[in-house]
């Protein structure tokens, strides 16, 4: 049972064809990336993103959603670890907060862009 839970809380590419669902960028910094441009559309998403990038919480309450954001977009922990790895690559042996926040502020202003 919690499996499926699970499953639901991650935008699930499997339904559409991969050309139609996902779109290709790359982050200032360099990082390649492959997600499900519908993310931009799903609530959850934007109110992730908003709490994330809302600096008037603590750090704990930005990582919360930040993680929470990670796990929507990537889903199993694989796709997690891979996302953090490359963002350590860039940012000096380390994937801090603000650099996971950096990277994911620009992977949403790319798919913006790619749909204006």
């Amino acid at each position: 049972m919690a499996e499926k839970k699970k499953k639901a809380e991650t935008m699930n590419t499997e339904k559409a064809p991969a050309e139609d669902t996902q779109i290709r960028g790359m982050t200032r910094s360099g990082i390649e990336f492959t997600i499900d441009k519908r993310i931009k559309d799903d609530a959850r998403a934007m109110r992730y993103m908003t709490m994330m990038q809302n600096k008037s919480l603590d750090i704990f309450k930005q990582s919360e959603a930040l993680f929470s954001l990670l796990e929507l977009m990537f889903g199993a922990q694989e796709g997690l670890t891979v996302f953090m790895n490359e963002v350590a690559a860039h940012h000096d042996g380390v994937a801090d907060v603000h650099s996971l926040i950096e990277e994911l502020t620009d992977m949403f202003e790319s798919i913006k862009l790619k749909n204006s």
